[in-house]
């Protein structure tokens, strides 16, 4: 009576591994610990989530662009956090949106420092009382914003004040700008720890406007930064100085 050749035993275990790998493969990992270590991806490789519909809920890896990018998403696919290669620039932002795809907090792509979202008020207070008419009653009290005496302006002279937490490259500013008596000629600066970011002339009558925007890179980061609007003027009469708003952006 003949034994089994050893070689169909191996044949079978041969097969059997064979087999095994391909219920892994249709399988796949169902748990893993990696208890030291770690897992790296390379060459382009990605990582992808989706949830029982077949959404995709999260996704590392590349773009269709080449990019390397990062999307998480909400039940349903609605975006929560991603980066992206802005158009226009050459870096990526990272952008933090509510339920309706709104961004809500994100950095700038465009300068590559600070935050581009939301933007943040400056409180600004004012350092002089508001011009008043004595001498000339048939002007009356009528104007709705805050003005100054050319004659109580000495050289160039800080008419608001505030303190900031840079964190945004920029800054615009909005207020009443201009004369309001007589045709004097005025120049208004914005001013960063004692540093001109902004400066604006307006010689006619007074208005409201937006000034900026003014880049404020070079602060970024910095706390309890002094910001000033300051005013010179010359010629006789009374100019408009009415801040309304001061955002960094």
């Amino acid at each position: 009576m003949q034994v089994n050749q050893p070689s169909n035993l191996i044949d079978r275990v041969i097969k059997l591994e064979r087999e095994l790998s391909a219920v892994r493969k249709k399988v796949g990992l169902s748990s893993a610990i990696i208890s030291r270590g770690g897992l790296t991806l390379v060459d382009d490789s990605y990582i992808k989530m989706t949830d029982s519909d077949g959404v995709q809920i999260l996704y590392i890896g590349p773009s269709p662009a080449g990019d390397q990018i990062i999307r998480i998403r909400r039940e349903g696919g609605a975006p929560v956090l991603y980066t992206y290669k802005a158009p226009n620039f050459d870096g990526q932002f990272w952008a933090l949106t509510d339920g309706t795809g709104r961004i809500i907090m994100s950095d700038s792509a465009e300068v590559g420092a600070g935050l581009a979202r939301p933007w943040l008020p400056i409180a600004l207070y004012p350092k002089f009382t508001t011009h008043t008419y004595t001498t000339d009653p048939g002007l009356g009290e009528t104007f709705d914003y805050m003005d100054i005496d050319t004659a109580r302006l000495s050289g160039e002279t800080v008419l608001w004040e505030g303190r900031a937490s840079v964190s945004h490259p920029w800054v615009t500013i909005e207020g009443v700008w201009g004369r309001s008596v007589a045709t004097p000629n005025v120049t208004y600066r914005l001013k960063f720890a004692n540093t001109e970011v902004g400066s604006w002339n307006v010689n006619s009558g007074a208005t409201g406007g937006r000034q900026g925007r003014f880049s404020v890179k070079d602060f970024v980061g910095q706390d309890w930064v002094k910001v000033t609007v300051t005013a010179s003027a010359s010629g006789a009469g009374a100019i408009a100085c009415q801040v309304l708003s001061c955002y960094l952006q």
